[in-house]
């Protein structure tokens, strides 16, 4: 799938198609969601639940993210490691 409707898919579907969770940890972080939503409370991002639950790392929710939502560089663009973009812009 590419353009623009590989950014329909649901994060759940994702994770199921990676086997990163099964459909019984999915069904447990959509139930958690509803609860939220039904008491009027915040509620998080299905990958931050599944983290909180234990059934992802913060790791494999990062690569579905990146899977998801690739970032695609310029071959001319080095990498610089994080926070390093920001640093010669701050003013003392």
């Amino acid at each position: 799938m590419t353009g623009p409707d590989r950014y329909r898919r649901l994060f759940g579907e994702v994770a199921l198609e990676q086997g990163v969770v099964n459909s019984d940890q999915l069904y447990q972080a959509l139930t958690v969601q509803e609860r939220l939503r039904n008491d009027g409370k915040p509620v998080p991002l299905l990958g931050q639940i599944l983290v909180e639950l234990g059934h992802l790392t913060p790791e494999q929710l990062q690569e579905l993210i990146e899977f998801i939502y690739p970032v695609e560089q310029d071959d001319d663009d080095e990498e610089m490691p994080m926070g390093q973009e920001l640093a010669g812009s701050e003013e003392s």
